[in-house]
């Protein structure tokens, strides 16, 4: 049944209408070809009540067919076009000026999400007093190496784990035991971003700069074990998107929040210091050496030998990737079940309530289902609500039969594609 809100753009272009449960914002430059799996898996949530913004930067690549397309589907969808690409801070504001939900929840446009992954994270964050919250995010890939594991796997969390500002800056630096908080995509409560916005003049880490002048308000934000947003990883994603201008931006953007940091975070942010300037002779090394200036290129490799063992390394990695053939993937019979692990049957844990505990760290059976999928054309038997739940975490597959599922969870279509949209919006599984 077709989604309708009612509301309309006022003299100045913003949307004025009925309040609601989630705004979803997204920042798109250029991402048609992943774009529809990304919008389905948004509409398709089992919790409905939300609107989703898609901010298009200028992509001139089809991307504003594909959203109009979906507007004209379902009303929930609102498109902000740019005339000029002003980069995804930009597109993002743009989103936040207009939201009108009691939470913010950022997707970006090349990402998909479980269909149960908004309504998860809403409950837990009642029941655990939480303004900022987030999820485990299973990387998933085309190319065998950029799938199979999860941001957060290393924590081998199986609670909600709580971290802080303090965390989230030590996260960020090389070498960390943390996992990189700044890389999460949080569901924050409106009232607590109110005018806060992301910096616009970083080409790069703005979410992590946008994450820490929320936390530096929340006091704290949650992450569940549940690996409920699916990261794609793809050429774009792995390539290199650091420069010089940029790590500079990031240095003159952290010097203006340590003037009123608390006490707590000068020591992380004074690592954190250490760890870009290195970052920045790094990346003006590499631009010496595109710049074909041998001489200045060579006088910082002498003063400095740690970056030439690093430029050397950064350079082995790009050949290998360059000279890497994908092997064409072969097909898989898979059986989601309750049957013993090992060979092509998984038996996926029991999920728990939203804020619950899970029997065992989840992150392992996420990663494993991905790297499956890149290795494998699937062909799926999903036996019980534990394999129907773990369904959705794979991004695609060839054919999916399905016993004995939740009827609070969309039934899966016969052939899945991880660039095609997921699922009609709120298609419900009969049990």
């Amino acid at each position: 049944m077709p989604h309708t809100q009612k509301g309309c753009f006022d003299s100045i272009g913003l949307w004025k209408g009925e309040p609601m449960t989630i705004s979803v914002i997204m920042a798109n430059y250029r991402g048609a070809a992943f774009l529809d799996a990304a919008i389905g898996s948004v509409l398709g949530q089992t919790e409905a009540d939300l609107e989703l913004l898609v901010a298009d930067d200028a992509s001139g690549d089809g991307s504003v067919d594909i959203i109009k397309a979906w507007q004209a589907r379902d009303a929930r969808v609102i498109l902000l076009e740019a005339r000029t690409n002003g980069g995804a801070a930009a597109a993002r504001n743009r989103c936040l000026d207009i939201a009108r939900g009691d939470w913010i929840g950022v997707v970006d446009s090349d990402d998909i999400l479980h269909p149960d992954r908004f309504r998860r994270l809403l409950i837990a964050a009642g029941r655990l007093s939480a303004q900022m919250i987030a999820d485990d995010m299973v990387f998933f890939s085309t190319a065998p190496d950029g799938a199979g594991r999860t941001l957060l796997q290393s924590l081998n969390l199986t609670a909600p784990h709580w971290f802080t500002a303090n965390d989230l800056v030590v996260s960020d630096i090389p070498g960390s035991a943390l996992p990189p908080f700044g890389y999460l995509k949080p569901l924050i409560a409106r009232d607590l971003i109110d005018d806060l916005r992301y910096d616009e003049s970083l080409p790069v880490a703005e979410d992590f700069d946008f994450y820490l002048k929320v936390l530096a308000r929340a006091g704290k934000a949650v992450a569940l074990p549940d690996p409920m947003y699916l990261y794609r990883r793809h050429s774009a994603s792995l390539s290199h998107r650091l420069s010089v201008d940029a790590v500079q931006r990031m240095i003159d953007a952290q010097s203006v929040m340590e003037k009123d940091c608390a006490p707590e975070l000068v020591a992380a942010f004074q690592s954190r210091a250490k760890a870009l300037r290195h970052k920045l002779a790094f990346e003006q090394l590499v631009a010496d050496v595109k710049a074909r200036n041998p001489g200045r290129a060579l006088s910082e490799v002498l003063r400095r030998p740690a970056l030439g063992l690093e430029l050397a390394r950064s350079l082995k990695e790009r050949l290998a990737r360059r000279s890497a053939t994908s092997a064409p993937r072969t097909p898989l019979a898979l059986t989601l079940g309750h049957g013993p692990a090992g060979g092509a049957t998984i038996s996926f844990p029991q999920v728990p309530e939203p804020d619950g505990v899970w029997t065992t760290p989840v992150a392992p059976f996420a990663a494993k289902l991905t790297s499956l999928a890149a290795q494998h054309e699937l062909a799926i038997t999903a036996e019980g609500p534990e394999a129907h739940w773990a369904l959705w975490l794979v991004p695609d597959w060839v054919s999916v039969s399905l016993t004995d599922g939740r009827d609070d969870l969309p039934q899966p279509p016969r052939e899945r594609s991880d660039q095609a949209a997921r699922l009609e919006p709120n298609a419900m599984a009969v049990a």
